[in-house]
């Protein structure tokens, strides 16, 4: 681990302090950071409950306190299950930031860095009153992620679809997968047995919560068993059928009013964040990705002005103190990558006992795909791209408060000096001022990047921003954002031209609304494509179980009837006659899913019956 490996309070503070900052008086606006422990008390206890992305060859880890990635959770390629070798992490640590202005001239920030594992907090979890405040209970309940796959979906989709073939237009709720029937869409009535408490009601001003097609039952009211489930929406995209689902989507609700904010001293905005974060399972770049939806409801009563919202990023590509940075405003598109063809220091085992990429060294970049709208109604892209080392400000060092945050997310120093192009962009003396350090490419040998430059090896950190707008109460902001990584590019100074082909890639399916059908061959859904016979199958009448098509590659999956998988193989040849002799499969009499993976042929599912 990078910083964690001191076992001590005073250590790992020291660590924090040595790479902060925070603001000199401000040069460009009068504005104020005014103390929030005056008049905020804390009404929510610290956030606890973490999850994994871990559906194709990324593993993010995330956690209702903001700070996503914490200490090394970016891991990318994923390490298969048994295998010894060390994952390498690509990202430290990272946390959405919003900060503006309000009518009397203070700063409203949000913006976590490193401090949950000190209690020093700037979210908590769960849903925000109509005045913006939070509630003890409702923190505690909503501490928790809700994770639905796309194999439940296409499990309950096959269910719902067989069902209304037979007349019937309702689910018995054993025919529900578990994941579907738990997640937190309006209305859902299996909510509150699964997890133990009510969700707010229909008829609530302004009640935002997971997306869901609606299928029949009450309109805007979730009801599985007549056909609703859980479906990825982004803003602008209509469509009359639903998208095929992400393989992996995981929900979660944060606000930034549940207490005072020790991190930045910042005001509350009064912010209730809805998290996306999906993936897809492809043979292409796509899988080496993982994106994020984020729904900023304004729950606060006054307007806030000048506002920014961005990500701020700890990139640790492999080893941590090797890393160089840079971005392609025209993209809305920030990376990393390192700075020679050497991931570690003098050997690639010689960082401090973290796993490295050695000499097979990748590029990750961070994404805006939709960011919140302007005052002209367009969307506002990526404003700034800014990097933060201590060592670049003049001395003494500044600490990390509410107004530096500000200053880093309007695409200035911390300390409020303007960026300047060229060198490392603190030149009080230059009038070429610009909003995004390092933004060629860092091949471009006319160009204006680290490695053009010949940085030395630092830790440095980013802050990708979008603004300004004006956050009015009730308004809801989206920002989509997604990881791209590519493997094994040539150092130093790589070419990014496989980098930004991907980012394409990944673009390319925003644009088509996340339609993964779009980017990669169509999958079938028909459940008529599988013929799986004799079904019903009796399993003491000695005839085998069979299966058409019989592709020479596939992945095979048998869930039972509520979607929980009971075996998963892949096969590297066809299948022989008897399925269930192949697979070692030994089932009791009952129904169950039938699901087959393979090109040419996409995903198809089945359900098959076996009696005694």
């Amino acid at each position: 681990m990078k910083r964690l490996k001191a076992t001590t309070f005073l250590v790992f503070l020291l660590a924090i302090s040595s790479f902060a900052f925070a603001p000199l008086p401000p040069k460009s606006k009068d504005v104020k950071a005014k103390g929030a422990q005056a008049h905020f008390r804390s009404d929510c206890a610290s956030a606890q409950a973490t999850a994994v992305l871990e559906i194709n060859n990324v593993r993010a880890r995330l956690s209702t306190a903001g700070d996503s990635w914490w200490n090394g959770g970016y891991i990318v390629p994923a390490i298969p299950q048994g295998s010894t070798d060390p994952p390498v992490a690509a990202i430290f640590a990272g946390s959405l930031w919003v900060g503006g202005i309000d009518e009397g001239g203070n700063i409203k920030m949000a913006a976590q860095t490193y401090g949950h594992e000190l209690g020093l907090e700037e979210f908590w979890p769960g849903l925000l009153n109509s005045l913006g405040e939070a509630e003890a209970e409702l923190c505690s309940n909503w501490d928790r992620f809700f994770k639905v796959n796309r194999n439940s979906i296409d499990i309950f989709r096959a269910n719902w679809n067989i069902a209304w073939s037979e007349g019937r237009t309702e689910l018995d709720p054993e025919e529900i997968p578990d994941d579907i029937k738990a997640w937190p869409s309006l209305g859902n009535p299996f909510f509150e047995e699964i997890h133990g408490f009510r969700l707010p009601g229909l008829n609530q001003e302004n009640i935002q919560l997971a997306d869901f097609w609606d299928v029949g039952g009450s309109p805007g009211k979730y009801e599985p068993q007549f056909g609703d489930f859980p479906i990825l929406s982004i803003p602008k995209c209509d469509f009359s059928v639903p998208l095929p689902s992400p393989d992996e989507m995981i929900f979660s609700i944060t606000n930034d009013g549940g207490g005072i904010h020790s991190n930045s001293s910042g005001d509350p905005i009064g912010m209730e964040i809805h998290t996306t974060v999906f993936a897809y399972q492809t043979d292409d770049e796509i899988n080496d990705m993982s994106f994020y939806k984020y729904k900023m409801v304004n729950r606060a009563i006054e307007t806030i002005n000048d506002t920014y919202m961005g990500i701020w990023m700890d990139p640790d590509l492999g080893c941590y103190s090797d890393d160089y940075v840079g971005c392609d405003s025209t993209r809305n598109l920030g990376y990393v990558y390192n700075a020679d063809d050497l991931d570690g220091r003098l050997h690639c085992e010689d960082c401090e006992g973290m796993a490295t990429y050695c000499t097979e060294i990748p590029v990750l970049g961070l994404d805006f795909f939709r960011t919140p709208l302007g005052a002209t109604g367009e969307e506002l892209g990526m404003n700034s791209f800014t990097y933060q080392l201590s060592n670049v400000l003049p001395d003494p060092v500044p600490e990390f408060d509410a107004q530096s945050a500000y200053h880093t997310l309007s695409g200035k120093w911390p300390d409020g000096t303007p960026m300047t192009y060229g060198g490392n962009g603190y030149d009080l003396h230059s009038t070429a001022i610009t909003n995004f350090a390092f933004p060629d490419a860092p091949n471009d040998e006319n160009g204006w990047s680290m490695c053009q430059e010949n940085f030395p090896f630092e830790d440095r950190r980013t802050t990708q921003a979008t603004g300004p707008f004006t956050l009015k109460p009730g308004a809801i902001n989206t920002l989509v954002a997604g990881l791209v990584w590519v493997p094994n590019l040539s150092y130093p100074c790589p070419d990014l031209k496989r980098f930004f082909e991907a980012d394409d890639k990944a673009q390319a399916l925003f644009d088509n609304c996340f339609d993964i059908a779009l980017n990669t061959k169509p999958e079938k859904e028909s459940l008529a494509e599988i013929n799986i016979y004799p079904n019903p199958y009796s399993l003491s009448s000695g005839v085998p179980l069979q299966i058409e098509p019989l592709p020479a590659a596939a992945f095979i999956s048998i869930f039972d009837i509520q979607g929980r998988l009971l075996l998963q193989s892949k096969k590297e040849s066809s299948f022989s006659i008897d399925i269930l002799e192949e697979l070692g499969f030994r089932p009791n009499p009952g129904t169950y899913i039938i699901q087959l993976k393979a090109k040419g042929i996409g995903v198809q599912t089945n359900k098959f019956i076996i009696t005694e």
